[in-house]
């Protein structure tokens, strides 16, 4: 009876496993089929020092297709390689490739940030300024209808900038570029390490290698003072230390994925999508496996994120004398996710600032404001379906099909007085070649993009480890999240720079289906000759 009881449960566990992977499967499919198809066929983009207005045009279809076809040829050209070849040539190999990689990603990412000085603006200044302006005492930035006052999430971030600047000095924001110029090296390596997890081939590896070259945004925002950076490095690592612990059982990395996603979420609030992909991830796999340890793992690290933010808040309450604030109510980013503005669809701009002062820094009538322009822009698109879908598509695209995420148009603003010789590369990038940098990383995306649908359709298995897919599960609701929220294409970097890995493994996946369709056909025809001749 109790053996009956025991199967019924790895039976239930089992088939929740399937139906993960299925919801995860079907959801990511209809998500890169929508952004593969429409990066096939346009393009969007915002000139350097020009208005924040996305711009769509028409993309060259052809030569996605050429680049597609490269891609897959080179792939193929390595896999006939590793053939010919001993496991101890391979790994040379692929360790040449990976140091390879990290010295043109480290090497052009210290060269951006040396190569001009640029003026932090928007959130980064006062982030910085904030940071600095603590230390030295003054806490204005606190007080209602202040910064802080209105976006407390921020001083999370400011808290260790505040820690960071101890020890270099007030208002250097170079020490913190250094850091990412660091972090930038550890994504591309932390990304390695997952494709190693799931498939160590030297044909793969390589081939995501070759893909990070290309993947210049990761350079670029290496000079943005902000979380984009860390928040990358803590969603990988976490993604490895939960592969590990699949492998292995071992606290440690569970450890390690509790340090990393309470990292990811103090630099970056909207890491909270990694954390609930975590926790759904951690109960599936708690029910398939009977594992109680992910399950404590994954309340660890809703519980610690939250107990650091209340103690951030009250150390400044307390050495500020300002009573903490709630800030802007959250129903305002999802407003201003909905409002049409200048022909942006979504995009950012001053409305809950706006409407916050109109109203005397008052929340709670500010809440009620923002409910009901809520209420008339879903009124609007009930009214008109049309609208609706030319709405949400092409807010939907101006973030997730700029292939520079918005990362010249954000860093190419420099002090003055350090401004860059106008004929040197740094200045040029933001100028005459911006175009040529426009295509190679509008070429990448595609590929990029297409290799995340073959990842979805052939690697997410029905009975594939359900801990492999955590990346995709935050990926996908990344998406949904983009769908409500106010708009940036910055806001999707994150995710890109975490395909890269499963987008090799798409790869991968669809040589070995069709290596291996091409190997049991030969099969057959080989059985068919033996009979055909024993039968003469």
């Amino acid at each position: 009876m109790k053996e009956h009881g025991e199967q019924k449960q790895r039976e239930a566990g089992e088939g929740l496993a399937v139906l993960a992977n299925w919801i995860v499967r079907i959801c990511g499919t209809a998500i890169f089929l929508f952004l593969t198809w429409y990066s096939f066929r346009y393009t969007q983009y915002m000139n350097p020092g020009g208005e924040e207005i996305p711009l769509n045009v028409w993309d060259s279809m052809s030569r996605n297709l050429l680049v597609l076809l490269f891609a897959g040829a080179f792939l193929v050209f390595l896999a006939q390689v590793e053939k010919r070849f001993s496991q101890q040539v391979k790994n040379r190999i692929k360790q040449a490739a990976l140091a390879l990689t990290l010295l043109w990603i480290g090497g052009w990412s210290f060269w951006w940030i040396t190569g001009a000085d640029r003026l932090p603006t928007g959130d980064q200044a006062f982030v910085y300024g904030g940071a600095s302006y603590f230390l030295e005492g003054n806490y204005e930035f606190l007080a209602q209808g202040g910064y802080f006052g209105m976006y407390p999430h921020q001083l999370a971030l400011t808290a260790l900038m505040e820690l960071l600047f101890v020890f270099v000095g007030t208002y250097n924001y170079f020490a913190f570029q250094v850091i990412c110029a660091f972090l930038a090296v550890g994504i591309v390596f932390l990304g390695y390490r997952i494709v190693e997890e799931i498939a160590d081939q030297m044909s793969v590896l390589v081939f995501y290698c070759a893909a990070m070259l290309g993947c210049l945004p990761l350079i670029f925002y290496t000079s943005w003072v902000y979380g984009d950076i860390p928040s990358i490095f803590f969603s990988l690592l976490t993604a490895w230390a939960l592969l590990r612990y699949g492998k292995k059982s071992h606290w440690g990395y569970l450890t390690l994925c509790v340090f990393s996603l309470t990292m990811g979420i103090l630099v970056r609030k909207n890491s909270l999508i990694l954390l609930i992909a975590f926790c759904l991830v951690s109960l599936v796999w708690a029910v398939y496996r009977k594992d109680r340890k992910i399950l404590m793992a994954a309340a660890l690290s809703v519980l610690l994120p939250w107990l650091l933010y209340m103690g951030i808040y009250k150390m400044y309450e307390l050495r500020s004398g300002y009573e903490h604030s709630q800030g802007l109510p959250v129903l305002s980013w999802v407003s201003m996710g909905l409002q049409e503005n200048n022909g942006r669809y979504g995009w950012y701009f001053d409305y809950p600032r706006r409407i916050y002062y109109e109203n005397d820094c008052d929340r709670d009538i500010t809440e009620e404001v923002v409910k009901q322009h809520i209420e008339e822009r879903l009124g609007v698109f009930r009214a008109d379906a049309s609208y609706a879908w030319t709405f949400f598509r092409e807010k939907l695209l101006s973030q997730w099909n700029e292939p520079l995420y918005q990362s010249l148009y954000f860093n190419t603003e420099y002090v003055e007085g350090f401004e860059p010789p106008a004929d040197s590369l740094t200045a040029k990038l933001g100028g005459e070649y911006f175009v040529k940098v426009l295509w190679v990383c509008d070429r990448l995306q595609f590929v990029v993009y297409f290799g995340m649908l073959l990842y979805f359709v052939l690697a997410v298995r029905p009975k594939s480890n359900p801990l492999q897919h955590l990346l995709a599960v935050m990926m996908i609701g990344g998406f949904l999240f983009s769908i409500f929220w106010e708009a940036k294409a910055r806001y999707v970097l994150p995710y890109y720079v975490t395909m890269f890995s499963f987008s090799a493994v798409g790869y991968w996946q669809l040589m070995e289906q069709i290596f291996g369709m091409i190997r049991g056909r030969g099969r057959k025809d080989k059985d068919n000759i033996i009979k055909f001749r024993k039968a003469a």
